[in-house]
């Protein structure tokens, strides 16, 4: 691993950075939802999983929103164009 980063570290810090966004991501909606997935079926536990997905991204969306609102691309208008 560590050749790996002094042969090429712009290519080796691409992929750590990944890596570790990742595992914040991971990390995050443990710690926010710690609750496991309760469905049987597979298409209900898909549903769940999603839903778990959709609440992360809106809560960070709704950070962003309030901490750096210039971040945020209104698509609305990208889309009117």
């Amino acid at each position: 691993m560590l050749y790996h980063f002094m042969d090429d570290t712009q290519s080796w810090l691409e992929h750590y950075h990944m890596r570790s966004i990742s595992e914040c991501v991971n990390s995050m909606m443990k710690r926010k939802m710690p609750v496991k997935i309760r469905k049987k079926l597979s298409r209900r536990k898909k549903t769940e999983e999603t839903l778990k997905i959709n609440m992360h991204n809106l809560r960070q969306y709704n950070y962003l929103k309030h901490t750096n609102p210039g971040l945020i691309k209104d698509y609305r208008e990208m889309l009117a164009k």
